[in-house]
């Protein structure tokens, strides 16, 4: 029988960050339905020894140098064989043991997307708030190719697309290839379905923080290529005022 989900993780120098992403997995309740790939770029901080006294509880490993990020998670979808996709990186976290449970019950009606919350975190693992709070845009009921127009409203590591649905990232982008390969995913017009609990954690300060201008100067040519320029202009001068507006209020209330 085919395993529900491949959940892969992305990993280069970040031995903290993977065992907190390493013991989230093996830990699931329903761990048999999962297969787990890792990817490691050649760390050189101790990460490629514990993979290999880990090997045991990893379905597949690679390691070996890869092209950046999005050639590294364009390798484990490659080798995924699950019935899902999801992509939980080096210290970001599914978020309790029993959430791929839950997620084999949504499984059940066969919707080509699963999504849901996600908790930011940071580096030591504490939260700092769910996506669904912290952002000004109301959290999304559905999903379609035009959810995004105003902004990112959840996380990739709370979306599960079949695997049969889900093409390769775009290596011409460095750091928005995620949000990229979500829309043209959503252009498919999938069926979807969102879960009613906190899929993963999210570990900020990762490579769209550590390059955070040329994150925002990406995401607006994604945005830009999937929505028209002269809309994504207008889109972005409202997600501004928005925010603007989103911050004031959060001000007044503390």
């Amino acid at each position: 029988m085919q395993v529900r989900f491949s959940v892969i993780t992305i990993n280069y120098n970040n031995l903290k960050g993977l065992k907190r992403t390493f013991d989230s997995v093996v830990r699931q309740s329903a761990r048999n339905q999962i297969e787990f790939v890792v990817v490691d770029g050649g760390s050189n901080d101790g990460s490629v020894a514990f993979l290999e006294e880990n090997r045991g509880h990893i379905n597949t490993v690679i390691i070996e140098p890869d092209k950046g990020i999005y050639d590294a998670m364009n390798k484990g979808l490659k080798a995924a064989t699950g019935q899902y996709v999801w992509f939980v990186n080096s210290g970001d976290s599914i978020r309790d043991n029993k959430v791929a449970e839950k997620l084999i019950s949504l499984a059940e009606e066969q919707p080509d997307v699963i999504f849901g919350d996600t908790m930011f975190i940071d580096t030591e693992g504490h939260d700092l708030g769910l996506i669904s709070e912290m952002k000004p845009q109301g959290f999304p009921q559905k999903l379609d190719s035009r959810s995004f127009r105003f902004g990112m409203n959840i996380c990739h590591q709370s979306f599960l697309v079949k695997r049969n649905l889900a093409p390769e990232y775009d290596l011409k982008y460095r750091q928005a290839a995620d949000i990229d390969w979500i829309v043209r995913i959503l252009k498919f017009n999938p069926s979807n379905l969102r879960a009613d609990f906190v899929i993963s954690n999210f570990e900020t300060g990762g490579s769209s923080y550590q390059n955070a201008s040329k994150a925002w100067k990406e995401r607006y040519s994604v945005l830009a290529e999937h929505y028209g320029a002269l809309p994504n202009m207008f889109n972005h001068l409202w997600i501004f005022a928005r925010r603007f507006m989103f911050n004031l209020k959060s001000r007044s209330k503390v």
